[in-house]
């Protein structure tokens, strides 16, 4: 099934109850597996080395857009200046289906037009609010002075005047070649995956297959 557990010392507090494993799947994929049996709850995330810093010049706010656009859901992504990371957390007896809906964005992403259009609006609203934050604004001023050349300089937030997605045009060109390109790439050689359930580990040893593609890279609970 392509799963491969690692024999790596895992260290913890000793007040830490819980319990740690390490595998690495076929496609390279890094999987911390974490089990914890006080609790009713089980979630995962799945972190990929897709940022801010990999937009194209010209094309800012891609990678935190689709960091959005993914999951159709803000609270259920971040996207950082070096990563961006999805998760979700669910009942236990819903795990194993939850698991495989999330693995689905990364294997076969819609991108409609209708929902590509209202998460440009969603970024826009997000800016707009930023805007009244002294923070934000600060950190803006400091990315502006930054060195031109550097990744940092770049506007990430977005804004509907960045990010004008409008089917045949440049930007959604770019869109799709950061889901169909830039995330095989990145995901390939630099993935983690984490899951936490309050259930036995070997039988994730079981259910937990892997999926490649020849453009997209997954992870599939079956």
């Amino acid at each position: 099934m392509g799963v491969g557990r690692e024999d790596v010392e895992i260290l913890k507090p000793r007040i830490d109850k819980r319990e740690y494993r390490r595998i690495v799947i076929r496609n390279s994929l890094q999987v911390l597996l974490i089990s914890d049996l006080d609790t009713d709850k089980c979630a995962a995330s799945m972190n990929v080395s897709v940022s801010s810093f990999c937009d194209p010049d010209g094309l800012e706010s891609l990678a935190h857009f689709l960091g959005i656009a993914y999951l159709f859901h803000p609270t259920n992504a971040f996207t950082a200046s070096e990563m961006t990371n999805y998760f979700f957390d669910v009942n236990t007896n819903c795990f194993e289906e939850a698991l495989d809906r999330f693995a689905q964005f990364f294997i076969k992403p819609l991108m409609s037009a209708n929902a590509t259009m209202r998460e440009i609006k969603a970024v826009d609203s997000e800016n707009q609010k930023n805007l009244l934050s002294d923070a934000w604004r600060m950190n803006q001023l400091q990315k502006h002075l930054s060195l031109e050349s550097h990744p940092y300089h770049k506007f990430s937030i977005g804004t509907k005047f960045f990010v004008v997605c409008e089917p045949g045009t440049q930007h959604m060109e770019a869109l799709l070649k950061v889901v169909y390109e830039l995330y095989t790439d990145y995901v390939l050689k630099n993935p983690f995956y984490e899951m936490e359930m309050p259930i036995r580990f070997e039988l994730f040893d079981i259910n937990l297959t892997q999926a490649v593609q020849k453009d997209r890279v997954a992870l599939l609970g079956r």
